[in-house]
């Protein structure tokens, strides 16, 4: 490993005055540099600290900084991994690094189990069920849910998923399948982890949001992890980036309805879309069908899933 300190060259670095550049090819199957901002704080005395996959360590000189983000790095690697996501429990802040081997996902807990499976979304309901269990996490009565952030490529601070791709399963011997959406670094694409590789579409309007679902749903089918190619769905996009993907649809005249609520019906090519906003997250998940008649039983199963309607047949197509 090798760490070193950097000034930072730019007039407005008052907030991050130095780097550290971190080089782990001695020590990790990564051959990427790292360079990780020394954010400076001021409360009563001056410090400084870093922020590596979600946890901090601090010093009380730049200098200093060096040998506590070494011992911070050393101490998040595994099998020769950074973490390629990190679970953070809702209210308790409490995170849990998550690595990639292959085609298994692990995540780790202090001195107890280590939990493993091919699915992320597998991975984290074991977990999660372990911590409220074991009371680390939740209250009497209360469990506390896991949500997950991804990991800078360049900076290794947490990044914020834009959507989710998602599909639950349809027959006993079928998992779900659960994985975050980051947008890179250089802004230039999106990317995900799928079927035992990095799958990743460059920016295009919008259009890339499809074009990465159609892409991993192809490679879950090769895997025999997915059957049907509408059962994988864009969810919890965000707001912003809802508006960039919704501009490369064609709203259509039918809404499908039920109770006070109305979706919005889109057409994508081949196969047409309704768009559900979810307003307590503000965050929106679309349902995929090959027609209307389609699209109105995948969002009708899915709603009786969550308990919102008690039949399927409460969801009408409004023309």
């Amino acid at each position: 490993m090798k760490i070193s300190l950097e000034k930072n060259a730019k007039r407005d670095n008052q907030a991050v005055p130095y780097y550290v550049e971190a080089e782990l090819s001695s020590i990790t199957i990564d051959l990427d540099t790292y360079r990780i901002p020394v954010y400076k704080h001021t409360n009563g005395k001056t410090g400084y600290n870093v922020e590596i996959c979600g946890f901090q360590v601090s010093a009380d000189t730049p200098e200093q900084m060096v040998p506590v983000t070494e011992r911070l790095i050393r101490g998040l690697i595994n099998m020769a991994r950074l973490p390629t996501y990190v679970f953070i429990a809702r209210r308790s802040r409490q995170m849990y690094p998550v690595y990639t081997i292959g085609d298994e996902v692990f995540a780790t807990t202090r001195g107890g189990p280590v939990f493993r499976h091919v699915e992320l979304a597998k991975v984290r309901e074991y977990l999660a069920e372990y911590l409220n269990a074991m009371s680390i996490i939740g209250t009497p009565g209360m469990s506390e849910r896991l949500r997950v952030r991804g990991v800078d490529t360049n900076s290794l601070g947490l990044v914020r998923p834009i959507f989710y791709l998602k599909k639950r399963p349809q027959s006993e011997d079928e998992n779900e399948f659960w994985a975050p959406v980051f947008l890179a670094d250089d802004q230039g694409s999106i990317y995900t982890y799928a079927a035992s590789g990095k799958r990743e579409i460059d920016l295009a309007g919008g259009y890339e949001a499809l074009l990465l679902r159609s892409q991993v749903a192809q490679a879950l089918i090769a895997d025999s992890r997915l059957k049907d190619q509408y059962d994988l769905r864009p969810d919890r996009l965000l707001p912003d980036y809802w508006a960039r993907v919704k501009n490369t649809f064609s709203l259509q005249p039918e809404k499908l309805v039920f109770d006070d609520a109305a979706f919005e019906i889109y057409r994508n090519g081949k196969f047409v879309v309704a768009a559900e906003h979810r307003t307590d997250e503000d965050r929106y998940s679309l349902y995929l069908g090959q027609n209307l008649d389609d699209l109105r039983d995948r969002t009708a199963k899915d709603l009786v899933r969550r308990g919102l309607i008690t039949h399927p047949e409460v969801v009408k197509l409004q023309e």
